[in-house]
């Protein structure tokens, strides 16, 4: 009898876990997000590998990678994706110049925001931010062999002859949506 009861019980709670399943499924579909498939009991949070296919989708249509990786986290962290948008403009191509991967300067933009002091002496604070980015620059240079723009594409960023030469050799899309992608991969790590 105790057994029977137990299945019973036991077929009560998988059919409701399925019907939970079932309709966040419905209403991901409805709202086209992702993130309320998480198993992770509905608390929101966005899988890892989600923040890198959005960014690289977001880099795509925008062709501004740092706006890319900065804008899927940034509602996350309570900033609003226009005011994303316009901090992390001026990032791309390496801040213009060719330096620094906008993949990058973007990631380093979401661990300010969620790890970055408030008070002016918060040394906790720093430590904790500088320590994430650091493994982040790390990782990524790892990964790429090079942090600037103009090093991972082969062309001098700086100009406008050689972002033309980028655009013409189809680098925007080729190589760019990569650095985006593992920018974002490393990043979720680097969060965790």
């Amino acid at each position: 009898m105790a057994q029977s009861s137990q299945r019973g019980v036991r077929a009560v709670f998988d059919r409701r876990a399925a019907l939970k399943v079932s309709a966040a499924a419905g209403a991901a579909f409805f709202t086209g997000s992702i993130a309320a498939l998480s198993v992770d009991g509905g608390s929101g949070a966005v899988p890892a590998t989600d923040h890198a296919v959005r960014a690289e989708s977001r880099f795509l249509k925008s062709m501004n990678c740092s706006q890319a990786v900065l804008e899927v986290y940034s509602q996350e962290l309570g900033m609003p994706v226009p005011l994303a948008k316009r901090v992390a403009a001026g990032f791309a191509g390496g801040m213009g110049m060719g330096s620094e991967c906008g993949a990058l300067t973007g990631a380093i933009m979401v661990i300010g925001l969620k790890y970055g002091k408030t008070a002016d002496h918060d040394a906790d604070a720093d430590a904790e931010t500088f320590k994430r980015i650091a493994k982040l620059v790390e990782q990524f240079r790892a990964r790429h062999g090079d942090l600037a723009c103009s090093k991972l594409l082969g062309i001098d960023m700086s100009t406008p002859g050689g972002v033309k030469a980028a655009e013409e050799a189809g680098l925007f899309t080729s190589l760019c949506p990569k650095f985006v992608r593992s920018g974002c991969e490393i990043l979720d790590e680097v969060l965790a």
